[in-house]
């Protein structure tokens, strides 16, 4: 019985980081040409095109498929709709929503986590991306974190600087409509107490995809990672874990935007035990490159495991620039 629900999971897992990707999969991979790269416009931005067009000229991407997965699909796109998509691109990277921008940042975030059985924990982060040669980026994040767990015996309460992360990517593929970064994410056993450290260093692949969907004027997000430990304390369990995420990135006028995210984590290494959590995110660009967000979300299931949670609420402030 076990054997068996592990297969599933691990089938689901593997299945839902497929579809994270394929949902995005560049028209160029389905026999199509890449459509070509739209230069920016000096003048007044467009505004959203939301004329009806002919239902007979709708192409059709995925014959006989739900009209929802084919809108999700490789579409032909008119000059019009690809000139919204850079202009929507670029507020994405203004705002710095789209993962696969080669953009720097310093952002400062603070979450306040409702964990299980009655535990309560904070996570302070620094971010600092720092873009370089045009398509290649690089990501720090400084994570500050802090817990307390009344029902703990011992110590019920640690806090300190946690494991650093590191990303490394590459923007593999960028047209207005569609993008493509891969990377690779590696964190670092660096904490001041062992209570807040895997323990372990970890290295694996990340891929994030961004493709513009002209009917919402929105672009739909492919997020996946695995971590896997390849060093560190001997005492401390091994890191095997796989991340798939979705997103639907949404603009409002010229200053706001908003985020509906999914995020499945499978941890392999604890029977394929998996959780799922769903998070909103609300921002405003409030002048020139700075912006203020706010994000709260809640645990569907598997809220007990490590990087789950019953409810959370997050919230921060960035500061995007062309380069550094």
């Amino acid at each position: 019985m076990r054997r068996s629900r592990y297969g599933i999971t691990s089938t689901c897992a593997w299945v839902l980081g497929v579809v994270s990707l394929y949902a995005a999969t560049p028209s160029a991979a389905l026999g199509q040409e890449p459509s070509p790269q739209i230069p920016r416009s000096s003048g007044v931005p467009l505004a959203p095109q939301n004329g009806i067009e002919d239902p007979a000229k709708e192409p059709d991407a995925v014959p006989g498929a739900p009209r929802v997965l084919r809108r999700l699909g490789p579409q032909e796109m008119t000059p019009e709709q690809r000139e919204e998509a850079e202009r929507l691109r670029q507020l994405a990277a203004k705002y710095g929503t789209d993962p696969t921008a080669i953009v720097g940042r310093i952002q400062l975030s603070s979450e306040y986590l409702g964990l299980s059985h009655g535990a309560r924990g904070v996570n302070n982060i620094a971010r600092v991306d720092l873009p370089f040669r045009g398509n290649y980026l690089l990501r720090v994040d400084a994570p500050v974190f802090a817990w307390s767990d009344p029902n703990r015996a011992g110590t019920s309460s640690v806090q300190g600087f946690s494991d650093l992360a590191v990303t490394a990517a590459w923007r593999a593929y960028n047209t207005p409509e569609y993008a493509v970064l891969v990377g690779v994410t590696s964190t670092f056993p660096t904490a001041t107490e062992p209570g807040l450290s895997l323990g372990k260093y970890t290295v694996g692949p990340t891929i994030a995809t961004a493709r513009f969907l002209p009917k919402w004027d929105s672009f739909l997000v492919g997020l996946f990672t695995q971590q896997v430990s390849v060093g560190g304390e001997p005492a401390r369990s091994s890191v095997n874990v796989s991340t798939a995420a979705m997103q639907l990135n949404t603009f409002w006028g010229q200053h706001w935007w908003s985020i509906a995210h999914a995020n499945w984590r499978v941890d392999w290494e604890r029977s394929a035990k998996s959780s799922m959590v769903l998070e909103l995110e609300l921002g405003r660009n409030v002048v020139g490159r700075f912006g203020v967000f706010v994000r709260p979300g809640v645990g569907v299931w598997g809220q007990d495991l490590p990087g789950a949670y019953a409810w959370n609420i997050n919230g921060g402030v960035r500061y995007m620039f062309r380069s550094f």
